[in-house]
């Protein structure tokens, strides 16, 4: 019976796979939208009553201001905006286009113009022209997924909602008595209804951390967003919080960071941000602010580095430049972001209606306790489907196997955990060592065995090129431009310089292995598992007994594959199969007479690998930690020792020890002391 009723869904599924794509058709444009903007802003609130801007922070922003008034981007024409420039009107017209026909990323832009706007206020740099053309479309774009009007927008990842919130905040601030075309409101309205939604993703952000934790893409849009925030929102509250999320951003950077590079575990990324490149989009952002990493004169139309250059209102701490320069050699850090699916209750989150917006930040529309919800507000609101969760046939094919298995929505969601759940940016408990020499981060023991979009689980860094980690693709990871990012997750388990990675999952029903198959078959993925490691990037690579060693200045690295390998090219080594398991080692001439010497007592070591059903069970002799055993469901042992995996708290390191769920952050370094209290919306400040 169940046999016949797989057979019956497996032809059902294929009926069901004709893609329905929308394609926006372009808004038809009235005349001119009649508004009557504000003359003048100034919130009046003082950021800077605890301590002042460090001369460092001053200096980089000046830099940045002068390399960005030089750009024809679009961020960059706030620059010119704040510098009393002569601006790019063909650069800002060409970004409305967007804004009329509600595409994706019409927040980015909005969040760019309104920025110009409000810093006109001062200047009176922009043209009747340009300003006309910037507010009509402004006049007539959309805000919320509420609002009518067909859309191809994401409204719903963590990034786009603070960027769409943001938007209709200001906005509002700027034309208080107008009516906005598309929602029939007013700008005093738009204020109104945009307040809790901000507040509401700024206490998440305060007590949860971040679902995208530790993107060094969409820590970019929220930079920008909270500093539009911080300079421009009337409500002290909002201001006080975003510039306290800002703060733990910057301290985010100061615990991960290493050398020129993010070098840390992330809930989203990208292969153009971790392959053959040098570059995060958060580069620039972590420079400024910290004075992290070093300044490239190129980058200079990017939206959170234009924001925190232009911004007179916000400046981190001097305490958190502080900590990045002391923590720059050796640091052992533990980090928890996000909560499990079931611990919606415990925080107050529901499944249903607009709390919905937290599990959808998270990519979980689909998991057991939120698909229900989640078909019924798409059906509420008319949502297009493919900027939630794919296209509609895969809504309908859910809801038909459910009804031929006799199954909830939720209980047939279960049975396809390894996607459904797989796809959600649950809790990452996020272990980073650093030495002078190199750099281990990684999610400990994450959703082992699961599919993902664009999770990076783990890195071992010598410099900002020289860096390693592993991946294996497929399933929902996009297609081939990203082939090193998402796929299917491991069981990743680190101590300082060591980490096991074992890479296994366990089987489907027929239907979810078939669609894992037209993925894979769509995207031109092959089951595979393969391994970063630029040997360019390296001053020597040497390959023995499955071991792969790298050196770079005095660092080395030593990555063993329980599968052969072979180098696909010069930057990537592979493995047949997607079952596998890596053992990483890192030292130094601090540690060994030489790069041969360490070479040698990691071949010496004894490593003993036995497959499992799911799994391996894993014994490693190495030679700095002593015995090292581990498997698919057994505690990670280092010398009899047990390491801890997590849960951990907030943060757990030399400057902060803040408990999980908790709403005051209390950093401290010598005799200064930050604390960021979300409860009462202070933040405090000693020197």
């Amino acid at each position: 019976m169940k046999r016949s009723k797989s057979v019956r869904l497996f032809f059902t599924s294929l009926i069901l796979l004709v893609a329905h794509i929308p394609i926006a058709s372009p808004i038809e444009l009235a005349e001119q939208w009649d508004y009557s903007m504000i003359s003048e802003f100034d919130h009046g609130i003082d950021l800077f009553e605890k301590f002042n801007a460090t001369s460092g922070f001053r200096f980089r922003q000046s830099i940045y201001l002068n390399n960005s008034r030089f750009s024809e981007g679009l961020y960059a024409q706030a620059s010119r905006v704040y510098a009393g420039d002569d601006i790019n009107e063909e650069t800002i017209e060409e970004s409305l286009d967007s804004i009329y026909n509600y595409e994706d990323c019409m927040d980015f832009r909005i969040n760019g113009l309104l920025r110009m706007l409000y810093l006109n206020l001062d200047t009176d740099i922009l043209s009747i022209k340009i300003k006309n053309k910037v507010c009509d479309a402004l006049g007539k774009g959309k805000y919320w997924y509420t609002e009518p009007s067909d859309d191809t927008a994401i409204f719903f990842t963590e990034n786009h909602q603070i960027l769409f919130h943001t938007s209709e905040l200001l906005v509002g601030q700027l034309f208080p008595n107008d009516t906005f075309t598309n929602s029939g409101m007013t700008g005093n309205q738009h204020v109104e209804n945009a307040l809790p939604l901000i507040e509401r993703w700024l206490d998440w952000r305060g007590q949860l951390g971040f679902t995208e934790w530790n993107s060094n893409t969409y820590l970019t849009e929220d930079i920008a967003a909270l500093v539009n925030l911080v300079d421009f929102a009337s409500d002290a509250d909002i201001v006080y919080k975003a510039a306290m999320i800002l703060d733990l951003i910057a301290f985010g950077f100061a615990n991960n960071y290493y050398k020129n590079r993010y070098a840390t575990s992330m809930g989203r990324c990208y292969d153009n941000t971790r392959v053959i490149t040098s570059r995060d989009s958060i580069s620039e952002a972590a420079w400024i602010m910290l004075g992290l990493g070093k300044h490239n004169p190129c980058d200079n139309s990017n939206m959170a580095a234009v924001a925190l250059a232009t911004s007179e209102n916000y400046a981190p701490p001097p305490i958190l430049e502080e900590i990045a320069e002391n923590a720059s050699l050796y640091f052992e850090h533990k980090e928890r972001n996000s909560i499990y699916l079931e611990e919606g209750p415990d925080y107050g989150i529901k499944y249903k209606g607009d709390d919905l917006m937290y599990w959808w930040s998270m990519a979980g529309p689909l998991a057991p306790q939120t698909i229900e919800g989640s078909f019924n507000l798409i059906e509420k609101y008319d949502i297009d489907p493919w900027t939630i969760c794919g296209p509609q046939f895969l809504i309908d094919f859910l809801k038909i196997s459910s009804f031929f298995h006799g199954m909830t929505l939720s209980e047939y969601s279960e049975t396809l955990k390894l996607l459904s759940r797989g796809a959600c940016y649950e809790t990452a408990n996020v272990y980073t060592y650093r030495t002078p020499n190199y750099q281990l981060s990684g999610a400990q023991d994450h959703m082992k065995g699961m599919n993902g979009f664009q999770e990076h689980i783990w890195q071992a860094s010598l410099d900002d090129s020289a860096y390693v980690f592993t991946n294996s693709p497929g399933g929902l990871s996009k297609d081939f431009k990203q082939f090193f990012m998402g796929g299917w997750k491991p069981r990743a388990t680190f101590y300082k310089n060591i980490g096991v990675i074992q890479y296994d999952r366990e089987s489907l029903p027929l239907e979810g292995e078939f669609i894992i198959f037209l993925l894979n078959a769509f995207t031109n993925n092959k089951p595979l598992n393969h391994a970063y490691f630029p040997k360019l990037a390296f001053d020597d690579v040497k390959s023995q007994n499955g071991w792969t060693f790298g050196a770079k200045d005095d660092g080395y690295i030593a990555l063993y594959s329980y599968e052969p390998t072979r180098w696909a090219s010069d930057y990537e080594l592979r493995v047949k199969g997607f079952k596998n398991v890596w053992i990483v080692e890192l030292g130094s001439s601090d540690e060994y007479d030489s790069f041969d010497d360490f070479v040698s007592e990691i071949l010496d070591a004894d490593v003993n690998i036995i497959p499992e059903a799911l799994g391996y069970d894993v014994y490693y002799n190495s030679p700095s930690q002593g015995k090292i055993t581990v498997s698919w469901n057994a505690p990670f042992y280092v010398d009899k020792k047990k390491i801890d995996l997590g849960d951990y708290p907030r943060f757990d390191n030399n400057y902060c020890y803040q408990k999980f769920g908790t709403k005051i952050t209390d950093i401290r370094f010598e005799s200064k002391r930050l604390e960021l209290n979300f409860n009462n919306c202070t933040r405090y400040y000693k020197d």
